[in-house]
């Protein structure tokens, strides 16, 4: 083996294509590409969501209302805690998908400034996107 073989980073630049979903969940033709996860800007951005998710969730325990439990066995803490978190996570999400996409399908030049803007075109890409990282994440972990 040559050392060159244990160069890593630029195959994980290369990524995968993730399909985008159109908001009825029906596939819209076009694909962003997402770094792996274990390319370095991956691993630095979910280090980062992280590191505010922990604590921005401390920020929100003012928030919390008592614990009530659904008929489904779901856990909740009231109505402003519940929508407080989904804001928290929908910009969270936003965040670490801006740093993980690398290129587009679009006929537009792939330029970042222009992820940013379709992402808060667009808020529910950011979860698809934040999904499809942490499968892809999860997949790692597993092997």
């Amino acid at each position: 083996m040559k050392l060159t073989d244990f160069y890593f980073e630029e195959k994980a630049q290369v990524g995968n294509r993730m399909p985008i979903l159109l908001p009825e969940g029906t596939d819209s033709g076009e694909w962003l590409n997402i770094v792996s996860p274990e390319a370095d800007a991956a691993v630095k951005a979910g280090r980062a969501f992280m590191f505010a998710y922990s604590s921005r969730l401390n920020d929100l325990e003012k928030l919390k209302g008592p614990e009530e439990t659904g008929p489904d066995g779901r856990k909740s803490y009231g109505l402003e805690y519940t929508l407080a978190l989904g804001e928290m996570s929908l910009e969270l999400n936003r965040q670490l998908a801006a740093e993980i996409i690398n290129g587009w399908s679009f006929d537009e030049p792939f330029i970042k400034e222009g992820v940013k803007t379709l992402l808060q075109q667009y808020l529910a890409l950011g979860n698809q996107v934040a999904d499809f990282h942490f499968r892809g994440r999860a997949e790692l972990d597993a092997k």
